[in-house]
């Protein structure tokens, strides 16, 4: 009853700091932190990460996997069961075998993770899809339903397929240089929202007269208590 309270007061203190999060705490791994900006959802989730860093209005579905990845950009959009950064060698591929009994209770040792994947601002990444580690997911980039990417996404690229390729880019080269350049991401939803979403080039035009910056909030989770940018903290 004690803890099933605990849980209730933790969820109702990330709420009102606009983080929605269903993955219990205990279940991330000794060490790990979990950095989330406001309006983040995350939906009951594997998390294996060391340390990641969430940006604002991203969500990310249950099922998710999210193994040796560092960093998902604001307003992002992840559906069900991805996997973001699965290792590509997990198991050893030049000893005598590749089970892990050689190196488990014995005096050798096997590190087969690399570096982490990146993924930028605006991205969505269809359900299923498999992101291998060390992969660079350019900002507004689009990944298709159960695509496995091996390598980076350029910005604005859409890519489909196993491995995945890419099919085309969402915007002209111009408009694509453009958009990164306004970082609109940094805005808050409710000053973005009274712009011409809908017309990329009036949307640009309306965004060079009001740069305010990020108002963004931030909170840190960890297996042992979560605590916003103000320093005040929750106990579990």
């Amino acid at each position: 009853m004690i803890s099933w309270l605990r849980a209730l007061a933790c969820r109702r203190w990330l709420r009102r700091r606009q983080i929605k999060l269903s993955l219990d705490r205990r279940r991330l791994p000794r060490g790990a932190e979990l950095w989330m900006e406001s309006g983040v959802s995350i939906g009951d989730v594997l998390p294996a990460f060391r340390q990641l860093r969430v940006g604002a209005m991203t969500y990310i579905r249950s099922g998710c996997e999210l193994i040796n990845v560092a960093q998902i950009g604001r307003f992002c959009s992840i559906g069900n069961q991805v996997i973001i950064g699965q290792e590509r060698a997990g198991h050893p591929l030049d000893w005598v075998s590749s089970h892990p009994f050689q190196y488990t209770g014995t005096a050798l040792s096997y590190e087969g993770s690399g570096p982490a994947a990146q993924i930028g601002h605006d991205v969505w990444i269809g359900r299923e899809a498999i992101i291998m580690e060390g992969v660079r997911i350019g900002t507004g980039a689009v990944v298709a339903a159960r695509a496995v990417v091996t390598a980076d996404v350029p910005d604005y690229g859409i890519v489909a397929g196993s491995p995945a390729r890419l099919l085309r880019y969402r915007h002209s080269e111009a408009l694509r240089a453009a958009l990164l350049a306004s970082a609109w991401w940094e805005l808050p939803p409710a000053q973005l929202q009274g712009l011409p979403l809908d017309r990329p080039e009036a949307f640009l035009a309306a965004l060079t007269a009001q740069r305010p910056p990020s108002g963004h909030r931030q909170v840190r989770v960890t297996r042992a208590h979560y605590a916003d940018c103000t320093g005040e903290e929750m106990w579990q």
